[in-house]
């Protein structure tokens, strides 16, 4: 089982303690609440954290940086959510692939996709359409390989369900 958020904390205070570093406890609390209970992820964002800081002490109110690979799906649901073409999805193929080619696994690429995407969906009926095709593909891609396949096909499922939407929205 994962850690829980308290051990997390505690973690990173350790950590900082023997790097020297002063960690604010709301701060602590914050990236472990932030890495969704991943003490691999905390303790990357602690570091990527320390680095923003350029020299100065962390503060409560420090930002934390995305990671890239977040970053690059949070750009890739901006794009499919802004223009439903064949042109797009061809795009969103490269960028799954450089994913891929990246180690980070399909079903870590969906959940984050659709966290992205769920941000940018106003109807909550389009909301759930959305989570139960990602469960769909989610599945496949469990059961199955090439998963290039599967997320390429959930990004077409999503593109033509937001593309109907608007086209019944604006007529």
């Amino acid at each position: 089982a994962a850690p829980s958020v308290e051990q997390i904390t505690a973690v990173l205070h350790n950590v900082a303690m023997k790097e020297s570093i002063t960690l604010p406890p709301n701060l602590a609390s914050t990236i472990a609440r932030e890495s969704n209970r991943n003490l691999r992820k905390a303790l990357l964002m602690l570091e990527a954290a320390k680095v923003q800081a350029a020299g100065r002490a962390l503060s409560d109110q420090q930002e934390i940086p995305a990671t890239d690979w977040e970053l690059y799906i949070r750009q890739l649901a901006l794009d499919i959510t802004n223009e439903q073409s064949p042109q797009r999805l061809m795009a969103a193929r490269e960028k799954l692939y450089e994913l891929l080619v990246n180690c980070i696994p399909a079903s870590t690429i969906l959940k984050r996709l659709v966290e992205e995407l769920l941000t940018k969906i106003p109807d909550e009926d389009l909301k759930v359409s959305v989570m139960e095709w990602a469960a769909f593909y989610e599945h496949r891609i469990a059961q199955g390989s090439k998963e290039i396949f599967h997320l390429e096909a959930f990004i077409a499922k999503y593109m033509a369900m937001y593309r109907k939407y608007l086209n019944e929205l604006f007529g």
